[in-house]
């Protein structure tokens, strides 16, 4: 499991080095090959990245769903669409493709945060953002993850 958060920059080619608890976990499943996707959650976007052995079993559940089913399409082509397999480098890098850089609205700051089996990667003012929106629902409502039994 991927636990913590971390900043980091990107250097002028894009590369971004992975900390070194991830990279354990990564060397944990013997491949440090990953996959890097979109995503987006109340219209901030960032990144996952999972390591290959987990986008493997998510791409099984996928397979389980309804082909033609309009809104199977529709994250199909925006979550699976996006996915770029990367390598670790000797060095402990990633090498984030431009589009996803574009996409992500990555500079030269940058957060990456666990998320169990995968971690996002973050520009860090969107971070700073999404985390404190968080911290507000938190703060304003005692009850809020009440219903999801945490």
């Amino acid at each position: 499991m991927f636990r913590g958060s971390f900043e980091h920059t990107l250097d002028t080619k894009g590369r971004l080095s992975i900390p070194s608890r991830f990279r354990e976990v990564l060397l944990g499943k013997g491949d440090e090959r990953i996959v890097i996707t979109n995503f987006v959650i109340d219209a901030t976007r960032c990144l996952d990245v999972y390591p290959l052995d987990e986008w493997l079993r998510f791409e099984e559940e996928i397979r389980k769903k309804p082909k033609f089913e309009r809104r199977m399409v529709l994250f199909q082509n925006y979550y699976l669409g996006g996915a770029c397999e990367c390598a670790v480098d000797k060095h402990g890098r990633i090498l984030i493709p431009p589009l996803l850089r574009q996409y992500a609205g990555l500079k030269r700051d940058i957060v990456l945060v666990s998320a169990l089996d995968k971690f996002r990667v973050w520009d860090k003012e969107a971070w700073k953002k999404v985390f404190a929106e968080a911290e507000e629902k938190l703060m304003q409502d005692p009850d809020f993850l009440g219903d999801l039994g945490l």
